[in-house]
């Protein structure tokens, strides 16, 4: 049996019992068909080992070097705050197919009727998406930058290849509001291969907004009206851009610690980051601000059959993701 890698989450919305699940994320390496095989990530100090049944164990890049490098996979200061200090993961099991049948799915334990997808980062430098396709999943987000002083070496390639693989992907930027403003940020996204345009393949902008440092403070030391106004300026300089609303990453613990659950931003996507032990069925209590709107996105697990992070949409049909994608507001 495969080792199970989960983060550990400190939500209000699910109970996760110490030690019964081990921190995870996805680590560097590139994945076909029918192997998956280490590669040379951007990480120094990673380290591989092998579990009961024989199969590799990758260990990703530590918390500390994610924070001197400046670059963090989606999802690092949740791992922060859950007390871990290494993101590490098992390579992806593939190839079985995810599909959307409830008793196979339900097995596997994963959502079901939802369509399948990933985030990847520099981190997965040699990410297959062709073979990833084939194991049903459907979207891709890329990370493109952080901050203003972080390019993903490569977002390019990875988005040329999730398109011409198939996937509706889009770019995402990991926030760093201790840093600079979030007009900044956006246009610094923009100035290094951020897009989006109405083409029915491009997901909107995402901001991965989580948890600061230990340095900079789970809020990164910003006031409840000062952390909506950072939020707002990023919302508003992508609008201003492209006519859509960014999508925001986030947990609902985050939410209400760092913005007073605010309910001003039912107009952003809300991409979800929740990892229930036994209930596959929806992530559960959402941010006020998708009270009524619900979920687009969801991150149900942090490693997987597919490389990176794993994710649903919240439908299984591919024309409303497809509808989505394309829609200007």
């Amino acid at each position: 049996m495969r080792r199970s890698s989960r983060r550990l989450l400190g939500l209000g919305t699910a109970t996760v019992v110490a030690g019964a699940m081990t921190l995870a994320a996805g680590p560097a390496w590139s994945e076909t068909a029918g192997t998956a095989t280490a590669s040379t990530s951007p990480s120094a100090g990673t380290s591989a080992g092998t579990t009961a049944t024989g199969s590799t164990t990758t260990t990703g890049p530590s918390v500390a070097e994610m924070d001197a490098s400046g670059n963090h996979v989606m999802g690092a200061g949740i791992a922060a705050h859950a007390g871990q200090t290494r993101v590490a993961a098992d390579l992806p099991v593939g190839p079985t197919p995810l599909g959307t049948n409830t008793k196979v799915a339900a097995a596997a334990k994963r959502p079901t009727g939802k369509i399948n997808g990933m985030d990847v980062s520099a981190w997965q430098p040699n990410v297959d998406f062709t073979a990833a396709y084939g194991l049903g999943a459907r979207f891709a987000y890329i990370k493109a930058t952080e901050g203003v002083s972080y390019v993903s070496s490569t977002y390019a390639s990875q988005y040329r290849n999730a398109k011409n693989a198939g996937f509706i992907r889009g770019g995402y930027v990991y926030a760093q509001p201790s840093k600079a403003s979030g007009a900044a940020t956006a246009n610094y996204f923009f100035a290094h291969g951020g897009q989006w345009t109405a083409d029915g393949v491009t997901l909107p902008p995402l901001l991965d907004i989580e948890y600061g440092t230990a340095a900079q403070g789970v809020c990164y030391g910003k006031s409840w009206p000062q952390m909506r106004s950072w939020i707002a300026d990023f919302s508003a300089t992508v609008y201003k851009k492209t006519h859509r609303y960014p999508a925001i990453y986030t947990t609902t613990d985050w939410w209400k610690r760092c913005t007073n659950n605010s309910i001003r931003f039912s107009k952003n996507p809300l991409f979800v980051a929740i990892y229930p032990v036994k209930d596959f069925s929806g992530p559960g209590t959402l941010g006020a601000s998708w009270k009524s709107t619900g979920w687009r996105f969801w991150q149900w697990a942090a490693s997987g059959t597919l490389p990176g992070d794993q994710d649903v949409y919240r439908s299984a049909d591919g024309a409303n993701l497809r509808a989505f994608a394309k829609k200007t507001e």
